[in-house]
Parts: C-alpha cells; sequence; structure tokens
C-alpha cells in the first residue's frame, strides 16, 4: 500500500510538472522547433549516447574481476541495456539497476557480490559527476541567480567522499550489527556482513579505481557532446540556446543528472524537463527552446532503450526459475517484480 501511494505520487509529480510546463511555455513554438530540428545530429546523438553504454559496460566488466565475478563482456552489456530500458522507459517502480542486479545474481548466484559491483560501478560515475561539475564551475564562475554553483557541487562532493569512507570503515557496520542484534534481524546482519567484504573487495585496488574513473568521465563528458548534438540539431533561427558555450553544458548537464536522481517523479520525468528550462533559460536560451533541448535528450533516452526491450522480449516475459541470494531458487509462479522488489529490500543500491 505504501509503496503504491508513493509511485502515485510521483506520477502526480511528473504530471503535474508536464502541465506546468505546456501551460506556461509556447508549445506550438516549441513543436515548431522540433519538427525543423536536424535529424541528422539527433542520430549522431543517439549514436555517442550508445556507444557510451559500451564504455559503461565494460566499466562495469572491469570491477567484476576484485569480486571474483566471471560474465562476458557482451553479456553484461545486455544486462545494462536492460537496465536502461527499465530505466529510461518503462514507467516502474524498480529501477534498472536493481534488474542489473537481479540477471547478475542469475549468472552468479551471488547477491551481495552482484550488488557491490552495480553500486561500485554508479559510485564512480557519481564521482566523475561531481568532479567534473565543480572543477568546471570553479573556472566558468557558473551562478544561477546570482549563486555560485561551484560551493555547491564542492559541498555535495564533501559529502559523498565522507558516506564513501564510511562504506570502508569497519566500525560503520559494527554499528549496524549492533541495531540489528538489537531487533534479533540476524539474516540482515549476515546480509550487512557480506555487503562490508564485497564492498572491501575494492580496498587498495587503485590502479583499477582510477581506470573505472577515467571510463566514467568520459561517460559523463560524452552524455555533454549528445546534448550539444541535440542544441545543434535544432533550426539555427533559436540562436539563444546556439549561443549557450561549452563550459554552461559541462555545468548544466552534470547538475540536471544529479537533479534527476531525486526521487520526486517517475523515471526524472517532468522534473528533468522543469530543469532544463531553468537551468539554460538562465544563460539566455528561451523557455521553448530548453524544452525542446529536454526533449531532444528524453528521444535520445528512448531510441537508445528500445535495445533493451528487444532483449527482454527475446529472453521472455518470464523465467523458468528465478536466483534468489545464495543461489536459492523460487518457482515460476513467482512474478519478476516480486522478486526484484524482495532484491531491492534485502541489498540497497545507489539510485544514480
Amino acid at each position: 500500500m505504501k509503496k503504491t501511494a508513493i509511485t502515485a505520487l510521483k506520477i502526480a509529480v511528473s504530471v503535474g510538472l508536464y502541465a506546468y510546463i505546456f501551460i506556461k511555455i509556447d508549445v506550438a513554438h516549441l513543436w515548431s522547433i522540433l519538427r525543423e530540428a536536424d535529424v541528422s545530429y539527433f542520430a549522431a546523438g543517439a549514436g555517442v549516447y550508445f556507444s557510451l553504454q559500451g564504455v559503461s559496460a565494460y566499466r562495469w566488466y572491469l570491477l567484476l574481476k576484485p569480486l571474483g565475478l566471471k560474465a562476458s563482456y557482451f553479456k553484461l552489456l545486455s544486462f545494462y541495456m536492460l537496465g536502461m530500458f527499465f530505466n529510461n522507459f518503462m514507467p516502474t517502480g524498480i529501477g534498472g539497476d536493481v534488474f542489473r542486479i537481479y540477471y547478475l545474481n542469475k549468472e552468479t548466484r551471488t547477491l551481495s557480490r552482484a550488488t557491490a559491483s552495480v553500486f561500485f560501478d554508479r559510485n564512480l560515475g557519481m564521482a566523475a559527476l561531481l568532479i567534473m561539475a565543480t572543477i568546471v564551475s570553479t573556472i566558468d564562475g557558473t551562478t544561477f541567480r546570482g549563486v555560485p554553483l561551484a560551493p555547491i557541487f564542492g559541498i555535495v562532493g564533501v559529502a559523498f567522499g565522507l558516506a564513501n569512507l564510511a562504506l570502508f570503515y569497519r566500525p560503520t557496520y559494527n554499528l549496524l550489527h549492533r541495531l540489528l542484534a538489537l531487533f534479533k534481524m540476524k539474516e540482515a546482519e549476515e546480509r550487512v556482513e557480506h555487503l562490508f567484504e564485497s564492498v572491501n573487495s575494492y580496498r587498495g585496488q587503485w590502479g583499477l579505481i582510477v581506470l573505472a574513473m577515467v571510463l566514467s568521465g568520459i561517460v559523463q563528458y560524452g552524455c555533454v557532446v549528445v546534448n550539444k548534438l541535440g542544441a545543434n540539431a535544432l533550426p539555427a533561427s533559436q540562436v539563444e540556446i546556439h549561443n549557450v558555450g561549452w563550459l554552461s553544458f559541462l555545468v548544466f548537464i552534470p547538475a540536471i543528472g544529479l537533479i534527476s536522481m531525486v526521487p520526486v517523479s517517475v523515471n526524472g520525468m517532468g522534473w528533468r524537463e522543469f530543469s532544463y528550462i531553468v537551468l539554460f533559460g538562465s544563460v539566455g536560451a528561451t523557455e521553448p527552446q530548453a524544452a525542446a533541448l529536454a526533449f531532444m535528450w528524453l528521444g535520445v533516452l528512448v531510441v537508445t532503450s528500445i535495445p533493451g526491450a528487444i532483449i527482454y522480449i527475446m529472453r521472455g516475459i518470464s523465467d523458468k526459475g528465478r536466483i534468489l541470494p545464495d543461489g536459492e531458487e523460487i518457482d515460476s509462479n513467482t512474478d519478476r517484480e516480486s522478486s526484484l522488489t524482495r532484491t531491492r529490500e534485502e541489498e540497497p543500491v545507489s539510485t544514480m
């Protein structure tokens, strides 16, 4: 009941924000901009974003090694595309990362390590995003309505760093163990311990971490390139959006990525487009232009999610068996979403 209420609230927020956007802006102008967009730039952006998923899957592939997990790169790429499909295309309360954990757990039968790999993969992506936004906003002196953005990114980065230190800090887990013991949650205690051991497999793996960070930086910069291509796709008459410089894109796209992670709407829908309008409007773009850019980005997400949908259909809507933690199987009558929901509850995962 609680989950249904939260999902309904998110849907209401998304619908409300879209309604606000379409009431506030000149819809006829927005449609004319999108209708005249250069499809070749859009196709190039989709191609770049699709290739970035290959880079992301390779980063995840590298992160399996310290955990002792084995899966082929192409299988992980298919899992990544499945995650994209559910993250970007389906109005589900279960994130794409949970699907990645689910399928990797089916492959390896080790839930804690599967969770740790996906968490660390997302963790490094978040780190690269914060580093890029902080450095560029400092160099550019970017402000929003007179407020410097660099200190805000810096504060978020410090909080993020402290949270990561806690992940590798044994007393943090000892405190959790004491709390769980107080409530006689022995099974949860064991899962916390498994998670600690899995996450700490990355301790001292500095060469791997640096390489994964470089790949994360490439992915974050690539997202900026995709958005810049989206801006270039808009008609030449839309000079305001074309005059927005690279540095603004390098600050705003990571910022929108962070804002979209706030779980107030369905998959960031509405909330993300609203962020485009507010941020790009602050540097001279008109509201229809900023909205057009947002919908160009949404279009790229939808198009590049289609392979994941195809993979999902090819795998079959229902599996014959489901793999739970420690290799246990549940029967085929149990529905996929219930299994994934249970997985999410048993092991926390980053929403980034």
